[in-house]
């Protein structure tokens, strides 16, 4: 996809805090693009508002991913924004917004372990919900993660190998670390993607994007006090390690492929891994065909997305793929 240039619209998902906010940021000295930025509540949009100067080129939705009600809302405003005539088409979606929990047994509003729902669920029916009114090109870039590689790449010990389980046993909230869990879930965000790259038309493109260990951002905002003095003040100053970077180095590394505008060439795009400016391979577990698919099937269950209310590429039957 070439930079686009004339007018379009992008949606950003987790706007208000760490690498999000610092893409939101950039974004404001970009006015060919609209932007419509999630946050997780009214007062966080709002708070975004006032940081961001209310520029004109930006309109804000509530989404909280973990409560499907609210994203089937989001989706529904989402749509109706880009109604208007006076929104550029949606050439662009960063599924960016997700949590890291120190403990899988609490459950979200509609009873799935808080993990998997926020980084899973909400963001299949969220991109469910405004399908089909995608008109390629567009790029689907959901936000990985290199924990998913294992213990020790690119997470340095610090977070547990990914376990995967049935998608109905990840769901189901119980005892557990919560590390681990977003480290699965990141497997997962893998699987979906490489999925979503099998069922979308061409030129409405799914990738993969590492934006590598981010230290001080909110992702450890319901860990302990100890982890949370470590990954806040103590980790940041790892940075000049390999995989290791800012929310604003990110930041613009995921505004330069979400936007295309990036150096790896559009070809090589669909369905892959890129980790902050590189195509790099993912994981040999993250390609499992049969993982993919029954993980994807299960987001549609939980989600509660039929097939009128998806678009025609959506169902696996409607694309007879075998």
């Amino acid at each position: 996809m070439a930079s686009t240039v004339g007018g379009a619209s992008i949606l950003l998902t987790g706007a208000t805090s760490g690498m999000g906010l610092s893409m939101a940021r950039m974004l404001t000295a970009t006015p060919d693009w609209t932007v419509i930025a999630t946050a997780r509540s009214q007062a966080r949009a709002d708070e975004l508002r006032a940081l961001l100067a209310d520029p004109g080129n930006f309109r804000y939705v509530v989404c909280d991913q973990a409560d499907l009600a609210g994203v089937r809302e989001a989706g529904r405003r989402i749509v109706a924004l880009l109604a208007d005539p006076a929104v550029a088409p949606l050439r662009a979606v960063v599924l960016n917004a997700g949590i890291q929990t120190g403990s899988t047994a609490a459950a979200t509003v509609d009873g799935f372990e808080p993990t998997f729902g926020t980084n899973l669920i909400g963001p299949h029916l969220l991109l469910g919900a405004i399908s089909a009114v995608l008109t390629a090109p567009v790029r689907v870039v959901a936000v990985g993660s290199g924990t998913h590689y294992g213990k020790f790449r690119r997470s340095y010990g610090m977070v547990p190998a990914p376990r995967w389980e049935t998608p109905e046993e990840l769901a189901s909230p119980r005892e557990g670390d919560g590390t681990r869990a977003y480290a699965t879930s990141k497997l997962g965000t893998l699987y979906w993607v490489h999925e979503l790259a099998r069922r979308a038309p061409r030129g409405i493109d799914a990738i993969c994007f590492d934006p590598g260990m981010m230290p001080g951002t909110g992702l450890a905002r319901n860990r302990g006090a100890i982890q949370r003095f470590g990954w806040n003040h103590l980790l940041p100053a790892m940075n000049v390690l390999a995989g290791v970077s800012t929310p604003a180095r990110s930041a613009a590394h995921l505004l330069a492929l979400a936007t295309g505008t990036s150096r790896i060439p559009d070809a090589t795009l669909r369905g892959s891994y890129v980790e902050l400016d590189r195509l790099v391979p993912s994981s040999a577990e993250s390609h499992d065909a049969s993982r993919e698919l029954e993980l994807f099937e299960f987001l549609d269950t939980a989600a509660g997305l039929g097939t009128e209310q998806v678009a025609d590429w959506w169902p696996r039957s409607a694309r007879g793929i075998s």
